[in-house]
């Protein structure tokens, strides 16, 4: 990785200072299933931070972390582009860094690489709060248990080549090719360019993706 592959740390980075760095002995909590809050006379099916409202109930303090992450789980633009501003309301309520959704087994930083995703998210402002997560001690190596998928791996299926830069930043040497089993075994890289996915692909590859891993096929 050369130097200019090190992101300068944004403007929203001061938030961390609001929040302790999660110690490594500190056990993550799977959430409790929850539906996401919406206001008892909105006209649309969907949470939006940007309405009255809606922004209401997300600084409401009696909003729980469960409710927060089903909010996360809606794959609308008004959702993902606000993944900072939602993020940060879990963050307040005592949510530690690697706990998970206890629906889709996803950490804050598995939303995130998801946020990004172009025509739906925002990239540079799920990268920016990925950095922030990663400061505050998430980790990039953590995988879904329902999907085997990493950070990385999201960030490669949603093709954000921002935040694979980010998370590969924090990640060891060589995770790169880390695999994940529901996609055959296959790397970052196979699982971006099964999906067309030329961005990741190409930031991939830039960041020492290795094109020869071939896919091993187990047998049961």
């Amino acid at each position: 990785m050369t130097k200019e592959d090190v992101s300068e740390p944004a403007e929203g980075d001061a938030v961390l200072g609001c929040f302790t760095r999660n110690a490594p002995h500190q056990r993550a909590v799977i959430h409790q299933v929850a539906s996401a809050p919406m206001p008892s006379d909105c006209e649309f099916s969907f949470f939006d931070p940007s309405e009255p409202q809606c922004r209401e109930i997300l600084q409401d303090p009696n909003t729980t972390i469960p409710e927060l992450f089903a909010v996360l789980r809606q794959w609308v633009p008004q959702v993902q582009k606000n993944i900072d501003v939602i993020g940060i309301e879990i963050l307040k309520r005592g949510c530690g860094v690697n706990d998970r959704d206890g629906l889709t087994d996803m950490s804050l930083l598995h939303y995130c690489c998801k946020a990004g995703a172009p025509g739906i998210g925002d990239a540079e402002t799920a990268a920016s709060f990925a950095r922030q997560l990663l400061a505050l001690g998430a980790d990039p190596n953590l995988r879904s248990r329902w999907t085997n998928m990493r950070a990385l791996h999201y960030a490669a299926y949603f093709d954000v080549p921002q935040l694979v830069g980010v998370v590969l930043q924090a990640s060891q040497p060589g995770e790169v090719d880390a695999t994940c089993s529901d996609f055959e075994f296959g790397t970052a890289l196979h699982i971006a360019a099964s999906n067309l996915c030329t961005s990741a692909v190409k930031r991939l590859l830039e960041l020492g993706a290795n094109p020869a891993f071939r896919v091993r096929f187990f047998s049961v």
